[in-house]
């Protein structure tokens, strides 16, 4: 062949190298152009996927709420299209709902329809306030910045909103939260004997602010000759200015002052019990939160610019330090940093490997393929059209494709040596061994995408976020295609196969190495692997049936307990959480002690943990609390700690025990998206499903794997209702001002809010502590009549006592009690527990209460939707496999025999969970469904070479034995590559590598297991088929009566 002549875009591109040297450069730089374009974030964001509607209505009971609201808001969405899932939540304040949306619906259209259908509804009493409708935006903490010292509350608050608007000065941060904020509130601690003295009420105060402090308003005086502004009123906005209100003129004409009556505060809102403390000294934290589509990364780093620059500015207080913590970009930082070591060190092994068995200039020329793969892939996710970001499953998809894109190069590479070295260093010989393996190899990276297509169209979130994961892989085997077709023969034009004496000693000793390793490589092949053909093609059939029966032992192995099951496995976190639930009658007091003997046993646990070594265990506490009966903590390790967040998090939970008033103790060192196990109980009667909860619960807490069980709805709690009675109307009262006076004289009430810099201040009346009344003794409060005569509440009022629900939940129109818990995984996975409920526990529920219907969510729900796609999806990818095996081979039968690979190659897969002691779970079978495109392309290499041989011989052993061995090298070589590029991480023990360890051992155990499947099985298979095409043609002259000799080809 003529490499002039030649024709096609191969012979093109080598024959002329400039040009595929100035697309290799070209592709590089694009890619390093284009990689600070891309976006970084922990996980794959989410499609919006919930649409939100708040409506806030002060009614007094849950139920008012559920039956003024809840229900119409209910009944109004019914029609509406692409809802999947309604849950409405009644308080005494507002009704709240959560509409997911149907996969594949239009969010901005379910978000117009919902409001539409709210909109026309007239039923919503006129109290409540217009519905709140939004939809699910992308939200991501990105750093976590700590201002914390010996200082007072309006201090930290004063210095927190500073740093609040330095942050926001900064163009890639967008979005800050403050936690541990109280609301400045003007309280006015009216003094009660004064007020009676001087014959007023709360109200006449009330009014008395009201009317000399209000927004300013501005008459303009203007004619000819003048313009002027008067303001006729003034906002009162200190509490000086409030002292010097006027409420009355005494008969002395002296002016009665605000002041006179009152001690006023410029203080903060006590109402809700709050606590934030940072390593044990009171604090403020400022979220950094990324949003839409910014940069997680640089959010964060924007963020520690503006620390480092109140660190050098010194604008700090004596005693404030300001400190960075929990921060999300160094995990990211953290992949990418894995990602570059494993994809050097993965180069490495590949260039070694290669420059053994090889040459050296074929494993430097395939090894710079894998940087044309990486900054070409790096350019293309950075395509506004594309959307790709740098996360974890991207990352880690980087890493995974290492091992395979090589395989394609490889082959070139080897099918080009072979041929240069059997025929001459020529040009047309590096073509022709191109074009030998073109076809095979190229659709078998077309059976690799597949497989991966496949991969990213799994329903569910897991789906979603594999997407990108598969999208990455699959533009590297594009690109794989792209340079080891055209730019890899160029490069290999000019290859030396012919080994020449060499003088350097070190170049004597390489050649030595290679000398042996092709001298072992021969005498294996024709000693061991030639005899070992001939014996399993000899005894075929016994071969079949012992890998049939190895088959069926392994693929029992999770069946039995060999090799556990969770389909969910637990994601390592960045921190250490404690959730702390009390019970409804429980004291803010309460709530306090048991959260500090919550920090003082998390510091015990590290003490014990520690043992006794120098090493830093716990690196930052937080605590925090925003509400009387809930509290919240929160660790960072230092990175140098002896001991793994998980071994923390169930230490600390062992020795915390339940603290007294404690109703849920919830303690979390993995990253959760979804609750472990979640059960739903439905119905119509609240009864029922209070009992039907409580015997679930004594049921469940039975498991000793499920831990810090966490109910949806809130305790009952008791409540004193107040009914005016007839001598209280006859008194001239009414139930609006019995409410008022009953509220100043327990809690005070908010006459006014107006803004003061860029807060909203509250002015609060009310009587001081000392003064207010007691709630044991309620019925003797005094009532003020409106002729100022005091009366006792017990006079004017009837008195009842109430049990009330403080939540009620609606679930696609029914009340709905839930449970949220943990699950130990290492005593039993979330399906393990589900399957056991469902057995054990379900049936008896059943019976005892049939009117409740039981649901299966968080993991449970999300398995079962993503265990059918992923059925369904694994066997249009075999459809799809099949039809590309089929294509080129032009044969309906040979692509069962190369599939065979597929089903011994998860034998692998189960071996490698076995032999590493790693749980089978969702990572694990995704990569297996990866692992089905990939173990095939051996196959077809050998299938083809036996093809072209069966073409130019009769003899089937000589044919099968000749293609076996002519593609040995080929295949151990794309085996041993791809093997070698995943050993990083197999071997990496960082918390970072841990989600995709058993997605790494399913591809590369699988793909040495299918190794000796292409090596033994695919052969043997081949024989059979002769055997069966012989037996028909027998039949055929049977049937036809042909007394002719048949001719058939040899059989042995």
């Amino acid at each position: 062949m003529n490499p002039e002549q030649a024709r096609g875009i191969i012979p093109w591109f080598a024959n002329n190298p400039v040009a595929a040297n100035l697309l290799l450069v070209l592709i590089i730089a694009l890619g390093v152009i284009n990689m600070n374009d891309i976006n970084r974030e922990a996980f794959p964001s989410q499609e919006p996927d919930e649409v939100t509607v708040s409506i806030s209505y002060d009614s007094g009971s849950a139920q008012a709420t559920e039956e003024g609201v809840a229900i119409p808001m209910e009944q109004a969405l019914e029609d509406v299209l692409g809802i999947d899932t309604l849950t409405i939540s009644s308080t005494s304040s507002k009704a709240s709902a959560e509409i997911e949306m149907q996969a594949g619906y239009d969010i901005d259209e379910l978000l117009q329809d919902v409001k539409d259908s709210l909109d026309q509804v007239t039923s919503f009493p006129d109290e409540a306030d217009p519905p709140v409708v939004a939809k699910e935006t992308r939200q991501e903490h990105a750093i976590m910045i700590q201002l914390f010292g010996d200082t007072d509350r309006r201090s930290l608050q004063a210095l927190s909103k500073d740093l609040e608007s330095d942050l926001l000065e900064k163009s890639n941060i967008n979005s800050v939260s403050i936690s541990g904020w109280l609301d400045p509130t003007i309280m006015i601690e009216v003094d009660k004997d004064k007020l009676e003295a001087y014959g007023l009420t709360l109200d006449d105060i009330t009014s008395a602010i009201n009317s000399e402090s209000s927004p300013s308003q501005v008459a303009t005086l203007r004619n000819e000759d003048i313009y002027l502004h008067v303001r006729a009123s003034e906002q009162a906005y200190v509490k000086q200015d409030f002292a010097q209100i006027p409420i009355r003129t005494t008969s002395t004409g002296a002016v009665l002052t605000l002041g006179d009556l009152a001690n006023i505060i410029d203080g903060f809102d006590d109402d809700d019990f709050t606590l934030s403390r940072f390593n044990g000294r009171s604090s403020l934290a400022v979220q950094v939160i990324t949003t839409g589509q910014d940069d997680i990364s640089k959010s964060a780093e924007a963020a520690k610019e503006v620390v480092r620059e109140w660190q050098e500015s010194g604008r700090l207080p004596q005693g404030v330090e300001i400190e960075t913590w929990y921060d999300r970009s160094e995990s990211i930082n953290d992949r990418l940093s894995l990602m570059v070591k494993n994809a050097i060190t993965g180069i490495v092994l590949v260039f070694i490997m290669l420059a053994i068995f090889l040459n050296l200039t074929v494993a430097f020329w395939v090894a710079m393929g894998l940087p044309f793969i990486f900054f070409g892939t790096m350019f293309v996710m950075g395509l506004d059209s594309v959307g790709l970001t740098l996360n974890m499953f991207t990352t880690f998809g980087f890493i995974m494709a290492l091992g395979i894109v090589v395989d394609d190069a490889v082959v070139i590479g080897e099918s080009v040596y072979s041929v240069r070295s059997k025929e001459g260093d020529t040009l047309a010989n590096t073509i022709k061994g191109t074009l030998r393996v073109a076809i095979p190899t190229l659709f078998g990276v077309f059976t690799t995408v597949a497989a991966f297509w496949a991969l990213s169209n799994i329903d569910g979130r897991l789906g979603h976020q594999y997407a990108q994961f598969a999208a990455v892989v699959t533009i590297c085997l594009v690109l794989s295609v792209i340079e080891s077709k055209l730019i890899l023969p160029a490069h290999l034009a000019h290859l030396n196969t012919q080994r020449k004496a060499r003088k350097n000693w070190l170049a004597r000793g390489w050649g030595a190495i290679q000398h042996c390793a092709d001298f072992a490589l021969q005498w294996f092949n024709n000693r061991i692997y030639a005899g070992t053909i001939r014996y399993a093609i000899q005894h075929r059939y016994a071969v079949i049936v012992a890998f049939i029966v190895l088959f069926l032992l392994v693929v029992s192995m999770p069946l039995t307990g060999a090799i556990r099951i969770s389909f969910f496995p637990n994601i390592p976190g960045d921190t250490i959480r404690a959730s702390l639930s009390m019970h409804s009658d429980v004291s803010y007091g309460q709530t306090h002690k048991a959260l500090t003997l919550l920090e003082e046993t998390a510091r015990a646990t590290d003490k014990k943990l520690l043992n006794g070594s120098d090493a830093q265990g716990i690196e930052h506490l937080q605590v925090t609390a925003s509400g009387d009966q809930s509290g919240n903590l929160r660790i960072e390790l230092a990175s140098s700690a002896p001991y793994s967040a998980n071994d923390f998090a169930q230490t600390w939970q062992r020795l915390a025990g339940t603290p007294e008033g404690v109703s849920s103790l919830r303690i979390r060192s993995a990253r959760e998206s979804i609750d472990a196990l979640r059960v739903e109980l439905r119905g119509s009667d609240n009864t029922v499903l209070d009992g039907a909860m409580d015997t679930f619960i004594s049921k469940l807490g039975a498991i000793s794997a499920v831990r810090g069980i966490e109910l949806s709805n809130s305790s009952t709690e008791s409540r004193l209702v107040l009914k005016l009675n007839d001598q209280g109307r006859a008194l001239g009262l009414s139930t609006n001002e019995l409410a008022s006076q009953i509220k100043g004289n327990f809690d005070g009430q908010v006459v006014q809010k107006y803004q003061r810099d860029s807060a909203e201040i509250e002015v609060r009346i009310g009587y001081p502590d000392n003064q207010q009344e007691s709630p044991a003794n309620i019925l003797n409060t005094l009532i003020t009549l409106t002729d100022g005569t005091r009366v006792p509440l017990s006079s004017v009022a009837l008195l009842t006592q109430e049990d009330a629900q403080t939540r009620i939940t609606r679930i696609d129109g029914k009340r709905s009690v839930y449970l949220s818990a943990e699950v130990d995984k290492d005593q039993m996975s979330s399906t393990e527990v589900v399957e056991y409920l469902k057995s054990a526990i379900e049936p008896e529920m059943n019976k005892r209460f049939p009117s409740v219907d039981l649901y299966y969510s968080g993991e449970a729900e999300e398995r079962e939707e993503t265990e059918s796609s992923m059925i369904k999806m694994f066997a249009i990818a075999m459809l799809v496999i099949y039809g590309l095996l089929a294509i080129p081979l032009k044969s309906y039968s040979q692509p069962v025999i190369i599939m065979m690979a597929i089903p011994f190659g998860i034998v692998g897969a189960l071996l490698g969970h076995w032999f590493n002691g790693i749980t089978l779970g969702i990572f694990s079978l995704n990569g297996i469904i990866a692992l089905s495109g990939v173990v095939v392309n051996d196959s077809l290499l050998l299938t083809s070479r036996f093809n072209e041989l069966r073409q130019e011989t009769k003899h089937l052993h000589k044919a099968i034995s000749e293609a076996c061995q002519s593609r040995l090298r080929a295949v151990l070589l794309t085996s041993i590559t791809t093997f070698a590029g995943l050993i990083p991480i197999l071997w990496e023990t960082s918390r970072q590598a841990q989600v995709m360890v058993p997605a790494a051992v399913s591809l590369a155990y699988g793909i040495l297991f299918a190794t000796l499947i292409t090596l033994i099985l695919i052969p043997v298979l081949l024989m059979v088929q002769e055997d069966i095409k012989y037996l028909v043609k027998r039949v055929k002259a049977y049937v036809n009566d042909d007394n002719t000799e048949l001719v058939s080809k040899t059989l042995d």
